[in-house]
């Protein structure tokens, strides 16, 4: 699954079929994650940019707001697929990060639960038999 299969904002099946491969294989949606997780920062930078624009009373209204909003929302996606601000990869390299910390709390956690002489055995030591 890739970020760039979504066709526009509101394809909420790839956004499920992430979720699934991020529970499933953690590793391989680091990079969908970080460029989703870009297209949502992307999005929320041009909807603080609108508001500092000013409005007139000729052309505003709600559904024009609405329109304006979707317009951003694609615009983000659009952004993040071409490559964004550049924000994606230092998201995947935090996310690889703490996924990397994950898994050796874990093995340590196995570790010490684990009897002495296996793991010894483990770490390449030979025990002498008595």
């Amino acid at each position: 699954m890739d970020v760039k299969s979504t066709s526009n904002w509101y394809d909420f099946g790839s956004l499920a079929g992430l979720r699934a491969q991020a529970g499933q294989r953690p590793s391989d949606a680091q990079s969908s994650v970080a460029e989703q997780f870009e297209s949502l920062f992307i999005n929320m930078m041009l909807k603080e940019m609108r508001k500092t624009v000013t409005r007139s009373d000729l052309l505003g209204s709600e559904a024009m707001e609405t329109y304006e909003q979707m317009f951003d929302q694609q615009i983000a996606l659009g952004m993040s697929k071409a490559g964004g601000i550049g924000l994606a990869p230092f998201i995947e390299e935090q996310l690889a990060r703490q996924s990397g910390q994950r898994a050796e709390a874990a093995a340590e956690a196995a570790a010490e639960a684990a009897p002495t002489s296996v793991f010894l055995q483990q770490r390449s030591f030979k025990l002498k038999e008595r």
